[in-house]
């Protein structure tokens, strides 16, 4: 192990320590209500109840409001549609990152990446994939058998990673690295907000640097590293919250089945209630108001997307922001599967527990979802 990665562990212990002194302490060693928001990116809460209060105390504290943690909290809605779309305003990670796959926020400033980023994985580039995308759906489902099942190993990671290396165009002799390379970043989006254990963090390191030889040599390879990290990600957090959801409601099972659009209609309601990133970090590039306060160049944000299921229920999400331009081909994604998984499997039902990662404060990742299926279809 290099002196580097030494001090950059020591570095993330100390964060991750902070979090843990703030999540229990109001002020510095002294015992009292603690910091919402630290308790919320420390990602120790795995239950959806717990995760609503923590949500409820952070929108207490106001529409803008300081951290302990040396950040500004967002939550007012309107303030955070300001802010997603802000020009002086990048995504970039709060703690420090072993190997970077963002592109540094002045490149983004500038615009470039994210125009590359809707060219490969805007709504032009999905609609002229979603012939491949239903071929691999119907591949990824064929490879169900009726009886029990880990949706998230058995069909959501495999998906996903057979359709991102099609909509980026990876060389089959490649597909096996860039599966590898996706599995092994996918704490790399919680890593922007959450310090990982020194093991996770290696991992993430190394398969990051995987990515990065499949797409070397790309024009546009800044923003593919994006979209099959983070976009990867989203489209594996929005199918399988998906499919979450439906292990509860058989009757819209039955109905997508034959009625494969209603798949919108599930998503729009996954996406209302639980947006792919809960948190979105950014830092400001120059002064910016906001909801009455001054955030000063370099300043860290957190504005929290998330609702805590009260006024914010039945509102969209704020538009625009990191998921903006992920969400064109994690959608097309989890419609397709759920309409093809449906049609193939009529019954559907929980088999166990679902199993969410702890330390992953913006995306909740699943990684358990037992289902048991079943009543296949005679084709």
């Amino acid at each position: 192990m290099t002196a580097a990665t030494n001090a950059l562990e020591h570095e993330l212990q100390l964060v991750h320590a902070a979090q843990w002194l703030y999540t229990h302490n109001g002020e510095p060693f002294v015992p009292g209500a603690g910091d919402p928001y630290a308790r919320l990116v420390r990602g120790f809460e795995t239950d959806d109840n717990d995760t609503g209060t923590v949500l409820a105390s952070i929108a207490r504290r106001g529409a803008v409001w300081r951290s302990r943690l040396d950040a500004w909290v967002v939550t007012d809605r309107p303030t955070a549609r300001l802010l997603l779309g802000h020009p002086d305003l990048a995504v970039a990670a709060a703690v420090p990152q072993a190997e970077p796959w963002l592109p540094d926020p002045e490149r983004q400033r500038t615009g470039g990446p994210v125009r590359d980023l809707a060219r490969r994985g805007g709504p032009g580039a999905v609609r002229a994939y979603a012939g491949t995308l239903r071929g691999r759906t119907e591949q990824a489902v064929a490879r169900l058998a009726p009886g029990p099942a880990d949706l998230v190993a058995d069909f959501v990671t495999p998906l996903t990673a057979a359709v991102y290396a099609g909509l980026l165009a990876v060389p089959g002799t490649r597909h096996a690295d860039f599966a590898a390379g996706l599995a092994g970043t996918a704490p790399a989006v919680d890593a922007l907000l959450c310090p990982q254990t020194s093991a996770v963090t290696r991992r993430t390191a190394a398969a990051v640097r995987g990515l990065k030889d499949v797409l070397a040599g790309r024009e546009r390879a800044e923003a593919d590293l994006v979209l099959a990290v983070a976009g990867g990600r989203a489209a594996a957090d929005l199918l399988g919250n998906a499919l979450e959801v439906l292990l509860e409601r058989p009757a819209q099972w039955t109905r997508l089945g034959t009625e494969p659009a209603h798949a919108a209609d599930v998503i729009d309601e996954v996406l209302r209630d639980r947006s792919p990133w809960r948190v979105h970090p950014l830092v400001a590039l120059a002064p910016v108001e906001a909801g009455g306060v001054r955030i000063a160049t370099g300043d860290t944000v957190g504005v929290v997307t998330a609702g805590s299921g009260g006024s914010h229920r039945d509102e969209a999400p704020p538009p625009g922001g990191p998921c903006g331009l992920l969400l064109p081909a994690a959608r097309a994604q989890a419609e397709q599967a759920l309409a093809t998984l449906a049609a193939r499997f009529p019954s559907m039902r929980p088999d166990g527990a679902a199993v969410r990662m702890r330390r992953a404060p913006l995306t909740r990742r699943l990684v358990r979802l037992p289902a048991r299926l079943g009543g296949e279809e005679t084709r």
